[in-house]
């Protein structure tokens, strides 16, 4: 989508990266895949002696986190947040989306899921992290960052056909 926006835009280049090598292969594998403008590859975002492939600092525009944060143990965020403002340009920006605290996900975890505050373990064996815009201000203060915008999306969802009302931050 980002390149369907930008088409009128050669210089434009996207990198992607995720910790699942199936991931990786299935944005390798999508029709619009383009080599040309696009690279995917496998990384550990939380790993802080881990470097982006091919990536050097100081070296992109904007980074676009949708519900990765989260999935990062709390005690690697720091890293993670680090190795971001190191790969960005002066001037650079991260946008992102994640989970808040008290969303409905965290609502419908058993108390047995609870590994330690706002850290659950999903079935599949992958934790997930509830936000605060108090906490991410700091992470992201803590890193370097200025931070532009945090703010918490509230929603209640309402799905008619079967009859269910969700509670979304």
């Amino acid at each position: 989508p980002i390149l369907r926006a930008r088409q009128d835009e050669q210089s434009v280049f996207l990198h992607g990266c995720d910790i699942s090598a199936k991931a990786v292969e299935l944005v390798r594998g999508f029709r619009e895949f383009n080599h040309t403008q696009m690279t995917c590859f496998q990384h550990d975002l939380g790993d802080a002696q881990q470097w982006f492939d091919g990536l050097p600092e100081a070296s992109v525009d904007v980074v676009v986190l949708v519900f990765v944060l989260s999935a990062l143990h709390p005690d690697r965020l720091p890293a993670a947040l680090t190795k971001l403002q190191r790969v960005l340009k002066p001037g650079g920006l991260i946008l992102f989306r994640d989970y808040g605290r008290y969303d409905l996900t965290q609502l419908r975890f058993k108390p047995d899921r609870l590994i330690q505050p706002d850290l659950y373990l999903r079935g599949d064996g992958t934790a997930v992290h509830f936000f605060t815009t108090e906490e991410l201000n700091r992470l992201f203060t803590q890193a370097g960052f200025s931070v532009l915008s945090n703010t918490v999306d509230r929603r209640l969802l309402v799905n008619r056909f079967r009859r269910l009302t969700m509670y979304r931050v």
